[in-house]
């Protein structure tokens, strides 16, 4: 093969060219501290690489915003539960002052305050929100957990109850006790013998001021059928409809006559289903898994403070925004909430809401609203609120009978015997509010038991987003040195490669300046 200068100086090039382009990748590494600058330099450094990235952005992602943000749930929420336990405190504190055989009018009329400014508390902590999301209401985080205003919007309700729901509860029958007056005493005067203590069983609904008038109708059924919940099974031996009847005390007076047989009314104004003694019997002897009830009924008239039913119960509301139903018209379009409640015997949503703080680890942070912020906190308190009012009302009589008593200018035989019914009254009132503050210390320490276990869930997840955001602390400064140790380049070896390089690519030009200069005479 013969060898020409070309060849000897196109070779030369070349080797020096390579020599060049080895310094040029020594100083862009030097210049970035990168090995490579595009894939092909190294395809398993570079896919390495983009494996690492992706795993770091992941850890960053779950570290630097999703624990925290979970974190800032979690502590409001603990917060809420804990301003909440304080309040349900303060109630037990309240129910035991007012258990007291003791208090005077004005003593009861400050508990009773009291009550009213401790129930509205609770509720108003359960609206608590986080950036903008109720914390409380499941999936609907932009609905608020009570009404927060007069409202009036039509509900079509179903509430499922167990037979651990039924009461048995006492009515103080008054008679006309609080008819009689100065004028009429003669006329309407009353024995101890009309004044009476009764007993009846109802199940108190999560709403009273209901809608209805007296002879309607409300359905009442064991369950809906799973293939088509439009079917209603209906619980042996229990009536399929309420009678809905607006006089409290006539559906008192009726459901508990020994003679009473099959009766069910409902009581808008109270919001309680009462039943005579056969029918709760009926009830009791169902077959245990079948002792749950599911009422359907209406209201459309909302105060502030009330809850609202589309995060506790199945119901059917008319649209907020007036939206009229295509296939009618005339009527707005409704909407249907949580069609799984009369399935679900618990009673409790499945709403989780979770952060993902982790591979493959994720993390509950909303707690459920019918956990801890009970309708039943509310309905106590207006019961008792009511029947403050009724001892109120009996101490009234009570005085004024006295004051007749001591006035010659009126019959004496009948204000006496008005004096005994009023004062029977007020005795049978008064141990009724005293037995039921009682009742409601034990009722109240259960939502207090309630709340403590929220706290302590609420904990235990905190806990959990705590541990994972220490073990994301580790990965990621595992995986930053990993990225690190496959895509930075060692400035000291680097630096020594590029003098390297540097010396022999001026040995090089030396060399090949003295090669060029020798012809093929010179060897002739």
């Amino acid at each position: 093969m013969r060898i020409t200068n070309k060849v000897m100086q196109n070779n030369a090039l070349s080797n020096i060219n390579r020599n060049k382009v080895l310094q040029d990748d020594l100083n862009n590494q030097i210049a970035t501290g990168k090995k490579i600058m595009k894939p092909s330099d190294d395809p398993v450094v570079a896919i390495r690489a983009l494996r690492l990235r992706s795993d770091v952005s992941q850890v960053n992602q779950y570290f630097q915003k999703n624990v925290p943000d979970a974190q800032a749930w979690l502590s409001l929420t603990e917060t809420s539960l804990k301003t909440t336990i304080d309040v349900i405190k303060n109630t037990v504190t309240e129910c035991e002052r007012g258990a007291s055989d003791h208090l005077t009018t004005s003593d009861r009329e400050k508990v009773i305050d009291s009550l009213k400014a401790l129930r509205d508390e609770i509720y108003k902590t359960g609206d608590a929100d986080y950036a903008g999301r109720y914390i409380f209401t499941g999936y609907r985080t932009d609905t608020s957990l009570s009404f927060g205003k007069d409202t009036t919007r039509a509900y079509e309700i179903t509430e499922t109850f167990s037979f651990d729901d039924c009461e048995q509860m006492s009515y103080v029958d008054t008679a006309n006790l609080y008819k009689i007056t100065e004028a009429n005493y003669t006329a309407n005067t009353i024995a101890e013998t009309d004044i009476s203590n009764l007993s009846y069983y109802r199940f108190r609904l999560a709403y009273d001021s209901l809608d209805g008038k007296d002879g309607d109708k409300v359905d009442l059924f064991a369950r809906p059928e799973e293939d088509n919940p439009d079917a209603k099974v209906q619980a042996t031996g229990v009536p399929a409809q309420a009678i809905i009847m607006t006089d409290a005390d006539a559906a008192y007076k009726a459901v508990a006559a020994e003679d009473a047989e099959g009766l069910c009314y409902l009581i808008p104004s109270t919001g309680e289903l009462v039943m005579s003694k056969d029918v709760y019997d009926a009830i009791n002897n169902l077959p245990e898994a079948s002792k749950n009830l599911n009422l359907e009924y209406k209201k459309s008239s909302w105060q502030g403070t009330d809850l609202r039913p589309e995060h506790y119960f199945y119901c059917k509301a008319d649209n907020e925004k007036g939206t009229p139903d295509p296939s009618d018209p005339t009527k707005l379009l409704q909407i249907e909430y949580n069609p799984d409640y009369r399935f679900n015997l618990a009673k409790s949503p499945d709403q989780r809401i979770e952060y993902q703080v982790g591979f493959d680890q994720s993390v509950q942070v909303n707690s459920y609203a019918s956990d801890v912020y009970k309708h039943a906190i509310g309905r106590d308190v207006d019961e008792i609120i009511n029947l403050a009012e009724e001892v109120t009302k009996a101490e009234k009589a009570v005085k004024k009978f006295k004051e007749m008593a001591e006035d010659a200018n009126y019959d004496q035989d009948f204000v006496e015997k008005d004096l005994a019914a009023a004062q029977k009254a007020e005795t049978y009132l008064k141990d009724k509010l005293q037995k039921t503050f009682s009742k409601y210390i034990t009722k109240t320490q259960s939502y207090l038991d309630d709340a403590n276990e929220a706290v302590t869930q609420c904990g235990n997840r905190d806990k959990r987003v705590s541990l994972a955001e220490n073990r994301l602390n580790e990965q990621q400064t595992t995986f930053k040195t990993l990225q690190s140790n496959n895509e930075d380049a060692d400035a000291t070896e680097v630096a020594v490669q590029l003098s390297s390089a540097e010396v022999s690519y001026e040995a090089a030009l030396m060399a090949t300046g003295k090669m060029i200069q020798t012809t093929l005479l010179n060897y002739l």
